[in-house]
């Protein structure tokens, strides 16, 4: 296929990662000599460490003095608040050890993971300094080895999240389950909705608003667009009814096999801290096998769907990078 077939927002975002797409493909589906980046190498890694290990210092070495006067009661109730936000700065530290060592094939989603890190903690401080609920689960393990929850505001504690595999086979059985139809009005789109709210996540349809936090990626053009997911919002999946083709698309079964590819993204984000995973292919073609595997996405309309970006047609090698990823593995060295 003549590179002039391609679609131009993907050509654009191949050729800022440093690929020319004559030569990105091997004949079996894997990327040549294939980019890897190392989230610690970063920049935006650096800042976030720096800023996170100033707020545990400040927090952790303060007077007993100046650290009632942060307490939002003076109680035993408001000593474990506070020591719940300790406990969340010393699990951000030991979290950000942990994805240092992580590696991706998209550098700029290593910069939207760091300042979304960078947000949330600045957020959370300021309901701590105003005595809010922080929405975290916390934990203490006292002398005689009991472990308790801690009080960490005015609400329920939330659930801590479940292993990945309980969250595969979860998101595998609810998937499925959604009944595929066109509705009442001539679309797939409600179909979608169900898609979405199945797994607990929510669409938006102000497609724009992903510019807001996910704005380094060239694969974002309005007009080609139909679905998006960022890391920095990982309960959303976005939606372009702007899109150039959005009236064949949602009346045709390609939009709910879109959707399902928008959720393999949610999912390998979730299993491996990224969504492009250094596994020697494409991201888009690892998604794809992912969706058609695991959520029964169908083959040939995904791969039709691909035509103008050959980089996301699925093959045996995206197929086993898929497979990897749901048993846990995520970089190249688990092959």
């Amino acid at each position: 296929m003549d590179t002039d077939d391609y679609d131009q927002s993907a050509l654009e975002d191949l050729r800022a990662r440093g690929y020319e797409p004559e030569d990105y493909l091997n004949d079996d589906g894997t990327v040549k000599d294939q980019k890897i980046y190392r989230f610690s190498e970063a920049d935006s890694y650096t800042q976030y460490k720096q800023l996170l290990e100033g707020k545990s210092s400040e927090y952790n070495s303060k007077s007993p003095d100046d650290a009632i006067k942060l307490l939002p009661e003076l109680s035993d109730r408001g000593v474990e608040y506070y020591g719940a936000w300790l406990k969340y700065l010393l699990t951000a530290e030991q979290e950000l050890e942990a994805s240092g060592e992580r590696t991706t094939t998209d550098p700029n989603e290593i910069d939207i993971y760091y300042n979304a890190q960078t947000t949330a903690l600045n957020e959370l401080e300021q309901k701590f300094l105003h005595g809010e609920d922080l929405g975290i689960h916390a934990t203490l393990r006292d002398s005689e080895g009991n472990v308790r929850d801690l009080y960490t505001g005015a609400f329920d504690l939330k659930s801590s999240q479940p292993d990945i595999p309980t969250l595969t086979a979860d998101w595998e059985q609810r998937i499925k389950a959604v009944p595929i139809a066109m509705g009442s009005d001539g679309t797939y789109l409600a179909a979608g909705e169900q898609l979405i709210a199945s797994v607990g996540l929510s669409p938006t349809y102000d497609f724009k608003s992903v510019y807001d936090h996910c704005s380094g990626s060239t694969r974002l053009a309005d007009e080609t667009t139909l679905g998006a997911f960022c890391s920095a919002t990982p309960n959303l999946i976005y939606i372009n009814q702007n899109s150039r083709n959005w009236t064949y698309d949602v009346t045709g079964s390609y939009y709910p096999n879109a959707v399902k590819h928008e959720l393999a993204h949610a999912m390998i984000y979730r299993i491996c801290g990224t969504t492009a995973p250094a596994l020697r292919v494409d991201h888009e073609a690892l998604t794809n096998s992912y969706a058609t595997l695991y959520f029964g996405a169908e083959r040939d309309v995904l791969n039709s769907g691909a035509q103008n970006a050959p980089w996301y047609t699925m093959t045996d090698a995206s197929d086993t990078a898929a497979q990897l990823v749901h048993d846990g593995h995520c970089s190249i060295s688990a092959d």
